[in-house]
């Protein structure tokens, strides 16, 4: 169940990424594993957050949550929200989300992950 469009694409979802890691995209790989990207929007919805490339891993969107209402439950809102598995809110140490980029990953989620 796909709860209804929108207008946020997922180029807007990876402008508000990249801004978030921007001095920090040499090392993502080092730190979240290296199935970590945002590359295009399949490399997100893959993507799966292993810390230091160790266990536990961490799907960064769930399949079953995405287009019911439920991207609040996501691994990748939770990390911008509060923080994961004992680790702190992401990007470690900030610049953190704003409420309007946390409204438009939870919209985008929400609304089936469109293109």
């Amino acid at each position: 169940m796909i709860l209804g469009s929108c207008d946020i694409s997922f180029s807007e979802i990876k402008i508000i990424l990249d801004r978030l890691v921007a001095d920090r995209k040499d090392n993502l790989s080092f730190f979240h594993g290296g199935f970590f990207s945002w590359a295009d929007k399949a490399a997100l919805a893959d993507a799966v957050v292993s810390p230091f490339g160790t266990p536990p891993e961490f799907r960064l969107i769930e399949p079953d949550l995405v287009g019911v209402g439920r991207a609040k439950e996501t691994t990748l809102f939770k990390a911008l929200t509060v923080g994961v598995g004992g680790y702190d809110q992401m990007p470690y140490g900030g610049p953190y989300a704003s409420g309007d980029d946390l409204r438009a990953i939870e919209t985008w989620i929400n609304a089936g992950m469109p293109d």
